[in-house]
């Protein structure tokens, strides 16, 4: 009977297994959400990325659209970054081995708004 059990655990694992198995994200984003009141205008925040890696190697973070290197670290294995948000759109960062440029992680802080703008644009007036 208990053979059946240990069968079936190993053709169907439970999704608990798997996911304990997952690696951590590397890179994190606090917070990762910034409200502006109306749409279209800037949003404000201080926000802290952490990042931790497994392996003690050289790491860089850096704007994902821009490609601009914001930090790097030598030799280390963790890190964080204070950042202060001040945009009109969504930021997108990496986390790269600067010794191959690879990619190890990305994390990204969204906008979202109070109000929206539903404001029509007139074309013409009478006066």
């Amino acid at each position: 009977m208990y053979f059946r059990w240990i069968c079936v655990l190993l053709i169907f694992p439970s999704p608990w297994l798997l996911k304990a198995q997952e690696p951590p994200e590397a890179l994190i984003a606090l917070p990762d959400t910034c409200v502006a009141l109306r749409e279209g205008r800037n949003c404000y925040a201080d926000v802290t990325l952490t990042w931790e890696q497994p392996v003690i190697g050289n790491y860089c973070l850096r704007d994902a659209t821009s490609k601009y290197i914001m930090q790097c670290w030598l030799k280390q294995q963790s890190g964080t970054f204070n950042y202060a948000f001040d945009s009109q759109q969504s930021i997108s960062f990496e986390l790269f081995d600067s010794n191959t440029a690879k990619v190890i992680s990305t994390a990204e802080v969204k906008l979202q708004w109070v109000y929206q703008n539903r404001q029509k644009k007139r074309r013409w007036r009478l006066f």
